[in-house]
């Protein structure tokens, strides 16, 4: 089944159609803020994600007057993340009061259960399109000019909302496949049982031009 479905398993994100980003503001006046000081050695880590992510299609050059700032964050392994810091946008967005799945939902329903797989969305945020009419406000300050983002960034108070949101379309109407957080969990009590699952899990993905990452996709019995 794997090689059956083995397309949508990549390190590369795909934009689906099931849902659009988009950012409601309660002010007119566009956000600007300056460029945070980059210490010289870092430009080269900034440089390679922007090339990186100009490839991948997530992002483009623009002129609009919105401008949010770049910061590095470390990761536990040591490299850098290159974020755009939106806190200033985030304060004048509509707050989207979507609710996120929490453990209680899952565990009783998950219970009894002996086979279970997780999987892990290939950058899923960036596989949600922006609205057109929002892209702007996503735009951020690099030493190449401003750039805005075609998909949904992090850090946009209302990101995570919209991300399960996406989620919890694609799993409508499934049976034993649940949602926390950035995984989805199958579960069964029957090996059988589990591929049918896993099998439905896989159609919906590729209906919806999503891919999964296929470090983070592991199955194990209880």
């Amino acid at each position: 089944m794997l090689s059956e479905y083995r397309e949508i398993f990549s390190d590369v994100p795909t934009v689906t159609h099931l849902i659009e980003h988009k950012v409601e503001l309660t002010e007119k006046e566009p956000v600007k803020h300056k460029p945070y000081p980059i210490p010289y050695k870092m430009q080269e880590v900034i440089d390679k994600e922007i090339d990186d992510m100009l490839a991948m299609g997530v992002i483009k050059h623009s002129e609009a007057p919105y401008a949010s700032p770049l910061v590095l964050v470390k990761k536990p392994n040591g490299s850098y993340r290159v974020c755009v810091n939106f806190k200033e946008l985030n304060k004048i967005t509509v707050f989207d009061p979507e609710p996120m799945m929490s453990p209680d939902d899952i565990f009783p329903k998950s219970s009894g259960s002996q086979f279970y797989s997780t999987f892990d969305f290939c950058k899923g945020y960036w596989a949600i399109p922006m609205e057109e009419k929002s892209k702007d406000y996503t735009i951020f300050v690099t030493s190449r000019g401003l750039m805005r983002f075609k998909v949904m960034p992090f850090g946009m108070v209302n990101s995570g909302s919209t991300y399960n949101r996406m989620v919890m379309k694609l799993l409508d109407g499934s049976k034993d496949l649940e949602s926390y957080v950035d995984d989805v969990l199958g579960h069964t009590g029957d090996w059988n049982e589990h591929m049918k699952v896993l099998r439905d899990f896989f159609e919906r993905v590729q209906k919806a031009n999503l891919s999964l990452k296929p470090s983070k996709c592991k199955n194990w019995l209880c």
